[in-house]
């Protein structure tokens, strides 16, 4: 009988533990309360009677694991921070060398995602274990998606050797309204241009491009409204045709320097338009500038007349578009100022519009090239997809984070720091993404807080003291009616 009394006391103290675990643990990101589970303990046999059999007492079967999901912090402002909204785990390694890890049972599970960079630059947690992600290719897909091709993240603290320049675009509108520069009494246009004197020109705007070094220049885009076609005197002579037709004239600079423009796309003969630059009053007097001539129809599209190249390119001593004779001045790497390559090609493709209902505007700028920048910032996606953003504008799909699931989550093994392992019981690991499936969806700047609800705990906390408390009333009890027998005379 007193086994039975027994029994219950260590139930007791079972349901106690348990309850104070999960109390301790109230405030650990990540941790999944506990429960302590019981079953009655009864003996029978042929000899017995089961109509009047006794218990034997209780027994504890089992600390069952329950993962409901916890609650999310809210913006922590540390973007490693992760919290998963569903039902997978990260995954984690001991061993930063990924040719060790060949079995499963080198990889942990967690539900607590305040990460951070270690002095190596790997993504590992608090107690310095491995975050794990996928290989991805350029589109940000995973290659392999198998908990054996997970590796420790590395982020770089720089991108690396930089990328010069080798392709522009630009969508551009030029105003219709615009006054025209070329008018009889004004003369021709191009003669008085300046690149000093904003009111020698239309419309201006630059654009940053990198040599071979990575350094940082300015591309000068100079607009010049010349004329409209609707039959008026010619400042060259005669009149202009009368197809109501728009010309517009671009030249363009580089740190202030002009460069020569190539025609690659087939203009007048194959070759770019010359300007010279006649008036003395410009501060460009007596240049030859090799540009472009555009010509709008009255729909604001571009004509494809013959003048108008379909792609252009600067000229450079050793690039595929040389200086023409007498014109190294006006090469690109000359207007850089010298000391990076002169084979540089830079292909330069705008999409223009001429509409009078908008102003001059430019959209859909891009530079395929950069120079070596210093990490600025991390952040993940709700996909799992770990970005790096660079002083230098750019941003670098690293990895995507790896995830994992299990058919029985509550047969996993724990091993502390908020870490399981797989089992026999929890069924092998199910390798999966975010956002997919029921893995769930990663929340950046988050954490996933205890499931732990404090005052279901203190009740259950007043329950198992009573449950204690009667065990040992009981125990006291038969204590006292065994002294009773032993007193009998």
């Amino acid at each position: 009988m007193f086994n039975t009394s027994i029994s219950g006391l260590n139930g007791a103290q079972k349901y106690l533990d348990t309850t104070s675990n999960n109390i301790a643990n109230a405030n650990s990101y990540g941790f999944k309360r506990s429960r302590a589970e019981f079953a009655d303990i009864y003996c029978n046999s042929v000899f017995t009677n089961s109509k009047t059999a006794t218990g034997m007492g209780v027994t504890n079967t089992t600390v069952a694991q329950q993962f409901k999901q916890g609650s999310l912090s809210g913006d922590t402002g540390n973007n490693l921070d992760m919290a998963i909204q569903g039902n997978g785990f990260f995954v984690l390694s001991q061993d930063q060398n990924d040719n060790s890890l060949t079995t499963n049972s080198a990889r942990t599970y967690t539900r607590n995602g305040a990460f951070e960079i270690n002095p190596d630059g790997y993504l590992v947690t608090a107690m310095g274990d491995y975050v794990q992600g996928y290989e991805i290719d350029d589109a940000a897909n995973v290659t392999n998606l198998d908990i054996l091709s997970t590796h420790a993240i590395h982020i770089p603290t720089n991108t690396g050797a930089p990328k010069q320049t080798t392709k522009l675009t630009m969508d551009v509108n030029l105003p219709a309204n615009a006054d025209s520069l070329s008018t009889a009494e004004n003369g021709y246009s191009m003669a008085k241009f300046d690149h000093t004197d904003s009111s020698t020109y239309t419309a201006s705007t630059t654009q940053t491009i990198h040599d071979s070094l990575g350094g940082v220049h300015q591309v000068q885009y100079y607009y010049v409204k010349d004329h409209v076609n609707d039959g008026s005197a010619n400042p060259l002579g005669g009149n202009y045709t009368n197809d109501g037709n728009t010309v517009w004239n671009v030249l363009m600079y580089v740190d202030g320097n002009p460069v020569d423009l190539a025609d690659v796309g087939g203009g007048v003969n194959g070759q770019p338009l010359e300007y010279t630059v006649t008036n003395a009053a410009s501060s460009d007097v007596g240049k030859t500038f090799y540009g472009m001539q555009l010509t709008f129809g009255t729909d604001g599209k571009l004509i494809a007349d013959g003048q108008i190249p379909s792609a252009i390119a600067f000229t450079n001593p050793n690039g595929t578009y040389q200086a023409a004779a007498g014109r190294d001045d006006y090469t690109l790497v000359n207007a850089m100022g010298g000391g990076v390559s002169d084979a540089q090609d830079i292909g330069i493709k705008l999409n223009y519009t001429q509409y009078g209902s908008s102003k001059f505007s430019v959209s859909n700028i891009s530079n395929d090239g950069y120079s070596t920048g210093v990490l600025e910032n991390v952040s993940v996606t709700e996909d799992g997809i770990l970005q790096a953003s660079y002083t230098n504008g750019r941003s670098v799909n690293i990895t995507k984070i790896a995830m994992a699931n299990f058919n029985n989550p509550q047969g996993l093994i724990k091993v502390g720091d908020t870490q399981w392992k797989e089992s026999i019981d929890s069924g092998d690991v199910m390798p999966c993404e975010a956002n997919t499936g029921i893995a769930g969806s990663i929340k950046g700047a988050n954490l996933e807080l205890s499931n732990v609800e404090l005052a279901t705990e203190l009740v259950d906390l007043i329950i198992a003291q009573r449950y204690y408390q009667a065990n040992s009333q009981a125990l006291q009890t038969q204590n006292t009616a065994m002294d009773s027998i032993m007193n009998i005379r």
